[in-house]
């Protein structure tokens, strides 16, 4: 092993030190350092192998940041995409996690909503709708979320 791959090994530890990555996402910042797709390779390899990557660990993290965030399934999996992130892998942990939505989409509309007037006007009415959407919300999820303000 020369100097530049122990110091993208270094680099490689010292990021999964901080938080878990996807193997996409070590790709993609050993690609912008100029590492060798074989070394690439190898470097990942040896990460699962000591378990310092792990697919299924990352996915339960990302699923559980974006839950705090209030985040609704279509937003999950739409960002989740973005990453990487195996969509059998994903609706695996969506399971387990045994998420209720409406749930969800209540305490987001009365965490965004809860001090504010309660005579909505058809403006206001759609501004929450598009608001609990890009949440990642369906329509009867924002359905049963606005009628808890009622």
């Amino acid at each position: 092993m020369d100097d530049k791959e122990k110091k993208l090994k270094n680099y490689v530890l010292w990021l999964l030190s901080r938080q878990d990555y996807s193997r996409r996402d070590l790709t993609r910042k050993l690609q912008q350092k100029e590492a060798t797709p074989e070394f690439t390779e190898r470097l990942l390899d040896w990460c699962e192998s000591h378990n310092f990557i792990n697919e299924q660990r990352y996915c339960e993290g990302f699923v559980r940041r974006h839950l705090a965030k209030y985040h609704g399934a279509k937003r999950i999996q739409s960002e989740a995409m973005a990453k990487g992130i195996d969509r059998a892998l994903l609706d695996k942990t969506l399971e387990e996690f045994e998420i209720d939505w409406f749930e969800l989409a209540q305490d987001a509309y009365l965490k965004k909503f809860s001090n504010s007037r309660k005579e909505l006007d058809q403006k206001e009415k759609a501004k929450r709708v598009r608001y609990l959407m890009y949440r990642g919300f369906n329509y009867e999820q924002i359905d049963f979320a606005m009628q808890a303000q009622q």
